[in-house]
């Protein structure tokens, strides 16, 4: 298991579980990981499969039985769900907002964990709402349990899988969230990302968001991705031009080098004068971004003397 330590303040007491976890039953390894960020800190015991929350009291049997499941093999759904769960061609991000001593939230947990255990699409994040406040109002918790998918859907109480799956299922792929696509590009998925947006003809408007996001893994998966994309299909890819260059003046210089070099690669001509407008704006960019600039120019030019 991996426990993700930051600075919010539910880190303590996470680290505490683990320790008496392991005490208890020395055959389980905790790797600890530092994150410096104020997003609450989680406890991953599968890689679809994360704690924000102490599973003690009620919430301890369904977490100990999902480790059993795991060590020992897979839970088997039922026929019924083992049929939806073969038609998932989109991945899918629940999360599931619960508290200590309410009654209802073991059996929610218990139901949904398996389907992260069975099916590489689907991710679930069991949240405690008391202990992340910050991401349960971001959410609109009201009461618990309260299911969250792709901020579409929500399920208050008791719910259905058979639901939850046919949502899962039909819901519009352009409105993944980019937290969805991060968690693939973490995973190493991002040749499938690309591979999911080509068989729909359409560019998911969160990896633009990704394109631009400020840590550097996130946006080499996204533009993996978009490279990959424009490989197949080079009108598809010229998409995400036109954002990209709305994005430019908001951004830090490490993201703009990177859109001049996206524009470089993949708009074939179309981005001249918009980057000849940064080369004549040189005073007010570093060094690099000059540079990023001129490169991308080449390339353009040269796309165009390649057509003549």
């Amino acid at each position: 298991m991996r426990l993700v330590i930051t600075r919010h303040e539910g880190s303590r007491l996470l680290e505490n579980f683990c320790m008496v976890l392991q005490k208890a039953a020395p055959k389980i390894h905790v790797v600890h990981e530092k994150d410096e960020s104020d997003a609450p800190s989680e406890l991953r015991i599968h890689s679809r499969i994360r704690y924000r929350a102490v599973p003690l009291g009620r919430e301890l049997v369904p977490f100990l039985e999902a480790l059993s499941w795991i060590f020992n093999g897979q839970p088997l759904p039922s026929s019924v769900f083992s049929s939806l769960l073969d038609n998932l061609t989109l991945p899918a991000e629940l999360k599931l907002y619960i508290a200590e001593q309410c009654p209802f939230c073991p059996g929610a947990v218990q139901s949904l964990l398996p389907l992260a255990i069975s099916s590489d699409w689907i991710q679930v994040t069991v949240i405690d709402a008391g202990m992340c406040m910050e991401e349960a109002r971001g959410d609109r918790i009201q009461s618990v349990p309260t299911l969250v998918l792709d901020e579409q859907f929500r399920w208050t109480g008791s719910f259905e899988i058979q639901e939850v799956l046919s949502a899962i299922i039909h819901r519009d792929p352009s409105r993944l969230e980019a937290g969805t696509l991060m968690n693939m590009i973490a995973d190493g998925n991002a040749g499938l990302m690309a591979k999911m947006m080509l068989e729909k003809n359409m560019i998911f408007p969160a990896l633009v968001d990704l394109l631009v996001y400020p840590k550097w893994p996130v946006r080499l998966g996204a533009m993996v991705a978009l490279e990959t994309i424009a490989g197949e299909n080079p009108a598809l890819a010229k998409k995400t031009i036109v954002p990209l260059w709305d994005r430019f003046d908001e951004v830090d210089d490490k993201v703009r080098g990177d859109i001049l070099y996206l524009v470089g690669e993949i708009d074939n001509g179309g981005s001249i004068e918009r980057i000849q407008e940064v080369l004549n704006k040189r005073l007010n960019y570093d060094a690099e971004i000059i540079e990023a600039a001129e490169e991308a120019l080449e390339k353009q030019k040269n796309y165009g003397k390649k057509r003549e």
